[in-house]
């Protein structure tokens, strides 16, 4: 198992002070919804976790079959690092989540590993585009080299286009990798990576 699916129950605040000077901030998504992007908060960790069990539930993202089932567990899967989310700002809803933690142990954890999710409501509004920007500039900053997503489903097409049209690289093809809910089939997974060192478009 990686260190990308386990850890220490954290706050998800890990690192924060080296992005002080631009996050949190404030912009809008596609559809003019204004949304700030920040740390996780405390009184957010249920919403978290909620949409986490929701993809659980659909199971075409992730890898996970079992729910979390405690806040702890959660909190030291997707908090033990450093954890962001897209609140709207009107409803304060949890618009998308992600984190930044890193991929690998000891002489590999400059490779940091990602993920993301955007709540029902909020997709094909801009909500993970966004991330993904914020990721990269974050990830830099907080001074990761690499970044390396182990399991895109193929399956997955929106994610897939994402990846692929922020500069992410495919690097690795996993055929018949994931027993995914709707196919017939097990879905192939695709590896992708991002050289932090050669960014040349801060995106934000």
């Amino acid at each position: 198992m990686t260190i990308a699916y386990s850890g220490e129950p954290g706050n998800g605040k890990a690192g924060f002070s080296l992005l002080k000077d631009w996050i949190p901030f404030d912009t809008t998504l596609r559809d003019e919804t204004l949304v700030q992007v920040g740390p996780f908060e405390e009184s957010e960790w249920n919403a978290g976790m909620t949409l986490m069990n929701h993809v659980i539930r659909e199971g075409r993202s992730w890898p996970f079959e079992s729910e979390f089932e405690t806040l702890d567990a959660y909190r030291g899967y997707f908090l033990s690092h450093a954890a962001f989310v897209v609140r709207c700002l009107e409803t304060k809803e949890v618009a998308g989540c992600f984190y930044i933690k890193p991929n690998f142990p000891g002489r590999c954890s400059h490779i940091c590993n990602g993920g993301f999710i955007t709540h029902p409501d909020y997709r094909r509004r801009g909500v993970a585009r966004l991330m993904g920007k914020v990721f990269l500039k974050a990830a830099h900053q907080l001074g990761y080299k690499s970044a390396y997503f182990n399991l895109v489903f193929q399956s997955n097409m929106a994610s897939v286009a994402l990846w692929e049209s922020l500069g992410f690289q495919r690097v690795a093809v996993l055929e018949q990798a994931a027993r995914l809910k709707g196919l017939d089939k097990l879905d192939t997974a695709y590896g992708y990576r991002y050289d932090l060192e050669k960014m040349m478009n801060p995106f934000l």
